[in-house]
């Protein structure tokens, strides 16, 4: 059935297959920080595979959404030499994503619920996608940042899942809001820096505002 759609998407499969043979050298400078974190990336596909029947309810829906993943495809493949340079960040904050996963996994049954709502957000997604493209520089300046907080922001999580059926609730009026977000984005990209160094106090600040959300 979904042969004529990956037929489609071919010529940008090779694309990318040539872009990431001219990124070897680099990769090749990531494959020893790999290595190092291989036995976090073994626990992590260990706690994958428990939640596969999990996943099997959200292939049908993935199928769904595959046109418009593959729609996105130019963009990504245009992105790709940015988020290679960015791989040894991610690899050395491995071990904090692996203390988060537990969390995430507890409630991806609520996430998989979600899924319908994700799919008609989508196309609005991809329209931004350009913007966030632009902006991929700056977000790069920002990353280090980000990841100096991301202990912190590990610590919120506990907080964030409990509000997630809210959040779920709140879904579609954010969706509505998406195109107002887009033009506000560039800005709020500008005061990132900013906002990263503010993050221990609203941390302080959140447990307080989580329990009047309810309200």
């Amino acid at each position: 059935m979904q042969l004529p759609l990956f037929i489609k998407v071919l010529p940008l499969l090779i694309k990318m297959l040539l872009l990431f043979i001219k990124m070897l050298p680099l990769f090749n400078k990531v494959i020893p920080l790999f290595f190092k974190v291989l036995p976090l990336l073994i626990k992590m596909l260990l706690l994958f595979i428990k939640m596969l029947p999990l996943f099997n309810k959200v292939i049908p829906l993935f199928f769904k959404v595959l046109p418009l993943l593959i729609k996105m495809l130019p963009h990504s493949i245009m992105q790709l030499p940015l988020l290679i340079k960015m791989l040894p960040l991610f690899i050395k904050m491995l071990p904090l994503f692996n203390k988060v996963l537990p969390l995430f996994i507890m409630q991806l049954p609520l996430l998989i619920k979600m899924l319908p709502l994700l799919i008609k957000v989508l196309p609005l997604f991809i329209k931004m996608l350009p913007l966030f493209i632009k902006m991929l520089p700056l977000f790069n300046k920002v990353i280090p940042l980000f990841f100096k907080v991301l202990p912190l922001l590990i610590k919120m999580l506990p907080h964030s899942i409990m509000q997630l059926p809210l959040l779920i609730k709140m879904l579609p009026l954010f969706i509505k809001m998406l195109p107002l977000f887009n033009k506000v984005l560039p800005l709020f990209i500008m005061q990132l820096p900013l906002y990263i160094m503010q993050l221990p106090l609203f941390n302080k600040v959140l447990p307080l505002f989580i329990m009047q959300l309810p309200l």
